[in-house]
């Protein structure tokens, strides 16, 4: 049901795109001033208005965090479920010029957000975060000098399920002693206002997906959807156009009430997740006002497959595996930095499939479904509302059968003992499987597809897809996905992939560890680990962030993942090398790799004109895609003009500038 723990549902639900309906009460007043008016769509909105402070629980009067007096969340069904909530508080605080701290409890994950309009997709700014489940985190911010004033405020706030509750207050640091609820003027709280009543607004873009940010992320979307939002005018539905790719989409547009949806069709050929693409929007309220807004986006997935791949390893031409020397197919190697369990539950080194914390499941294995069903049935449990060929990913013959790759790290440890006598610790669980070279010589465009039943715990895990074009010489990134609590952003919005691979990660284990051969106690553990990095043969650079894709113990993530190889073009000793890093995390299961030769669908961009006239540069390109700049083109430094629109023109100056376009 509606009860992800992520921000992204949260912003579909509050955008009136969530599949199902507000059962929220609007005659539960809780803490607000009067009940609000009815839903008016199935999945729309209950609005309410909160005079005091943001101290809110499904207990009335109870204590759920830092702050006692809990008030009842206005709107909760408590007959039917707090489950798969989701939030909107909308506010304008008085800030002093400086460091401010600001924090939230909450159970479950938040967002805090400002800017000219911070319910508009593309005027605002993140301030703090926290996806996920319960907890609390306090973050700062910089008001700069003689900025002191009020500013718009947004908060996000979601409950997948069990308790709920949010607490939004203010600190003194980031490990605050003093901390007082937002509005609580009679303690020191800063004050919080409401919007002036009759003020002039305009039409504004409430949200856009896939979501414009330049990262995978775990949602993805066959179309593209935005929905604008009516300010003291109404949006003009016929002035509004998109452009996908610098091509004009057919859109179906409809209103409900204040909103209007705008969504593009399902688009025909191959379009994978990893993709850039770029938008332009154009819409009016009939009057004064009008906005063009361009942006870029990926997660935009269409997979439209021939009948047959040129190659690929569906692991059905082997028994599963009996011993060591078949845990992979021939061709195949197979390494670990595993921990061998000190009491399996059959004793040791016996060959025994019924407990992922036994031997066979040290290194990557092939096993039938039937085996890995009662082991860890997630694996099974895929996206079936992805399609290919337009087809629902339904039927399990088409997701996974006969035999597939698992590797394991959950349940394992259980009695490892470190040397200094601690127990329970981070031990290395370590599967790399590189696989037998493909051939791909006759391939001009190759298309890696794979069921990949992945279950990303948020205890410390990596899963990773690597190739190589030189029979595993050197080593390119294909997919390194990662729990969304083990990332980190630059301020742009992509991933930080060094930080993401080089961060000590104090539950995530050392490897290699040196145990007893007879008794497996352990004797030392090795110098490297607690970084994901250290797992990788790919060079670790900030090259590698487009490649990073967040995927979460959800079944969105289970998923067929295709993945352009651009390097593996015409190659004839294409290798893989699946990498599962866990301490105690959960599994990953892998079953259909094939090959296609697959064009790209859209052309890429490319730059029609540059012309200089009147002191003025002009450059015009087609094809979609943003214009970058570089004064030079032996050591290139790429700056985005931030122009999506196919036309720019700046003043000529002095020196040399290059232009490219690109997605």
């Amino acid at each position: 049901m509606n009860t992800g723990n992520n921000n992204t549902r949260t912003e579909s639900d509050l955008a009136g795109q969530s599949a199902y309906p507000n059962l929220g009460d609007p005659d539960t007043v809780g803490a607000g001033i009067t009940n609000a008016a009815p839903v008016t769509t199935p999945n729309g909105l209950l609005f309410f208005e909160i005079t005091n402070v943001i101290n809110l629980s499904k207990t009335d009067g109870g204590a759920s965090g830092y702050f006692a007096g809990d008030q009842l969340e206005p709107g909760i069904n408590l007959t039917a479920s707090t489950d798969g909530q989701s939030a909107e508080i909308l506010s304008y605080l008085t800030l002093p010029a400086g460091t401010n701290y600001m924090g939230v409890r909450s159970d479950d994950g938040f967002g805090v957000q400002s800017g000219t309009n911070p319910q508009d997709i593309f005027t605002r700014s993140l301030v703090g975060e926290r996806p996920g489940g319960a907890g609390d985190l306090v973050f700062a911010f910089v008001v700069p000098p003689g900025g002191a004033g009020t500013y718009p405020f947004r908060v996000i706030w979601e409950n997948g399920g069990g308790d709920s509750h949010v607490e939004w207050y203010t600190a003194d640091s980031l490990a605050p002693t003093t901390r007082v609820l937002v509005n609580d003027i009679a303690n020191g709280g800063i004050p919080a206002y409401r919007e002036l009543s009759g003020a002039t607004v305009t039409p504004f873009v409430k949200s856009v997906t896939p979501l414009p940010v330049p990262r995978q992320i775990e949602a993805v979307q066959n179309k593209v959807t935005v929905v604008l939002a009516d300010g003291t005018t109404a949006v003009n539905t016929n002035s509004i156009t998109l452009e996908i790719d610098g091509s004009p989409a057919a859109l179906t547009i409809t209103r409900a009430g204040s909103t209007v949806t705008a969504a593009s069709g399902v688009p025909s050929g191959l379009f994978v997740a990893g993709e850039g693409h770029t938008a332009v929007l154009k819409y009016n309220d009939g009057g004064t006002y009008s906005r063009t807004q361009g942006w870029a986006f990926v997660n935009f997935e269409n997979l439209v497959l021939p009948v047959s791949p040129v190659t690929g390893e569906n692991f059905d031409s082997y028994p599963e595996a009996t011993s060591p020397a078949t845990t992979v197919p021939p061709g195949w190697t197979a390494t670990n930095y595993t921990w061998l369990e000190q009491t399996p539950p059959a004793g040791f080194g016996v060959w025994d499939l019924t407990d992922v914390a036994n031997d066979p499941f040290v290194n990557w294995v092939m096993i039938t479904t039937n085996t890995v069903f009662p082991l860890e049935d997630e694996v099974m449990l895929n996206n079936t509302a992805q399609t290919i060929n337009g087809i629902p990913l339904t039927n399990v013959d088409n997701w996974m059968s006969n035999n597939l790759l698992f590797a394991a790290s959950d349940g394992r440890a259980r009695n490892a003992t470190d040397p200094i006598g601690g127990t329970n610790v981070s031990v290395p669980q370590i599967q790399i499987a590189v696989s037998a070279p493909f051939n791909l010589s006759t391939v001009t465009n190759p298309v890696l597809t794979f069921s990949s039943g992945l279950r990303m715990s948020g205890n410390g895990e990596e899963d990773a897809l690597e190739y190589s074009v030189d029979n595993g010489a050197t080593w390119l990134p294909a997919l390194l996905c990662f729990n969304n609590n083990r990332t980190f952003l630059n301020a742009d919005g992509s991933y930080d992939a060094v930080k993401i691979l080089t961060n000590v990660w104090t539950d995530v284990a050392k490897f290699p560890v040196v145990q007893d051969p007879t008794t497996r106690d352990w004797i030392s553990s090795g110098p490297l680990g607690q970084k994901f990095g250290d797992v990788l043969l790919t060079p670790i650079s900030a090259a590698l962030a487009p490649y990073i894709a967040e995927r979460n113990d959800s079944v969105a993530a289970r998923k067929v993942e295709a993945i352009r190889l651009p390097a593996a073009s015409k190659k004839s000793q294409v290798r893989l090398r699946f990498n599962h890093y866990g301490s105690c995390g959960w599994e990953w299961g892998v079953d259909n790799i094939a090959f296609y030769d697959i064009a790209p669908t859209t052309p890429a961009p490319v730059i029609s004109s540059v012309a200089a006239s009147g002191g003025v540069v002009t450059v015009k390109w087609a094809n979609g895609g943003v214009l970058e700049s570089s004064p030079s083109l032996s050591s290139p430094v790429w700056t985005s003009t931030g122009n999506y629109l196919g036309t720019f023109s700046e003043a000529a100056g002095s020196g040399t500038k290059f232009y490219r376009a690109r997605r």
